[in-house]
């Protein structure tokens, strides 16, 4: 769809009065004191949130397109000719999975491992430049976890996901100017989530209450920048992991994915703050058993050429059309990686799945 400057100018004003009202209340939600205004607040923030994604997933169809050439509606023609195959279901799973082949093995040895450990409580570290979509990284194995081990089963699974959209919904980590207060905020919101008692204490609720859940799985994602980072957080995360090894044998396997935005890290130049944070990560893994993944690369160009014939479409020529038309709205610098090196950046890679499964669900 073709949109004049000044519907693109209201756009961006919209977007960032949304992103106002977001970052307003998350300062609202740190001094929150009542548990049902909190609720309230979170509420209102996951609706904000799916605003905000829409509003840029519109912005951002908006500045791929060309206005003398329509790039938008040519890419929408050439998906259209794909022959998608009738028994393909077209889910959330598609717009996160075109292939990581070696980090999607990567995490199912490590899963693998730690179920036959019977460890009921499994973290997951994911590091990667923004421009990689490690948070997507995340919400993709949740889906394949469902898939895989729960046969679809959606009650037997619990995740917090966006209501408009129905996806994985990936939350800030609480933390707070200090320790004391890091714990504070998760205490709070392991009591917002799974709504126990105010009587019922944290360690209380983890020893008795935790075995109870009526789930075989319970998937927890947060999400934290480089720039938000601070030294007290491996204290942190180590108490997170030690806070969580209840002894009970019925209690759902949990699994932690933490997603940390690393600028560039797929380039190899890390800045010593960088580099300070992967390490202890690092470290962090090694002495507990936990996996970090890291780091995300680029696509390779036959991985989504793959991903496309996987829908169903056989004829090099449909693909190639797509291509040839998704190619053409990339940025310059974009363009620039696939020139050189036929690499695609993940951030690209599922502004095509959208459309792709969105089409598909017309």
């Amino acid at each position: 769809m073709f949109y004049t400057p000044e519907e693109i100018q209201g756009f961006e004003a919209q977007l960032e009065l949304l992103i106002r009202k977001l970052n307003f209340l998350k300062k609202e939600r740190e001094i929150a004191i009542d548990a049902n205004a909190k609720f309230s607040i979170d509420e209102e923030i996951g609706q904000l949130e799916g605003q905000i994604r829409e509003l840029k997933a519109t912005l951002s169809g908006v500045h791929n397109v060309t206005p003398a050439g329509g790039q938008g509606s040519l890419l929408d023609d050439a998906a259209r000719a794909l022959n998608i195959d009738e028994d393909e279901e077209i889910g959330l799973l598609h717009l996160v999975n075109v292939d990581r082949k070696e980090m999607r093995g990567k995490f199912w040895d490590a899963f693998d491992e730690k179920e036959e450990k019977k460890q009921e409580f499994q973290f997951y570290f994911i590091s990667a430049c923004p421009t990689q979509m490690p948070p997507s990284f995340a919400e993709r194995m949740v889906y394949e976890l469902l898939a895989e081990e729960l046969d679809g089963d959606s009650d037997a699974l619990h995740i917090m996901v966006h209501e408009d959209t129905g996806r994985l919904r990936i939350q800030d980590l609480p933390v707070g100017r200090n320790l004391r207060k890091c714990q504070q905020r998760f205490k709070e919101y392991v009591q917002e989530r799974f709504r126990f008692a105010d009587t019922q204490s944290f360690d209380a609720f983890i020893e008795t209450g935790v075995p109870k859940l009526p789930y075989d799985y319970v998937a927890v994602a947060f999400e934290i920048n480089e720039r938000n980072w601070e030294s007290i957080l491996l204290e942190y995360l180590q108490w997170m992991i030690d806070t969580f090894r209840c002894p009970h044998q019925d209690v759902p396997t949990f699994l932690f994915f933490f997603v940390v935005y690393i600028e560039h890290q797929h380039l190899g130049k890390l800045a010593p703050a960088q580099k300070a944070i992967i390490d202890g990560l690092a470290g962090l893994s090694q002495r507990n058993e936990a996996s970090l993944l890291t780091p995300l690369l680029p696509v390779e160009e036959g991985d989504l050429r793959a991903w496309l014939m996987d829908l169903g479409e056989r004829n090099p020529n449909k693909v190639q059309q797509v291509m040839d038309v998704f190619l053409s709205g990339l940025r310059e610098q974009d363009q620039q990686l696939y020139r050189e090196k036929q690499l695609l950046n993940m951030k690209d890679v599922e502004e095509l799945q959208a459309v792709i499964y969105r089409i598909a669900n017309e």
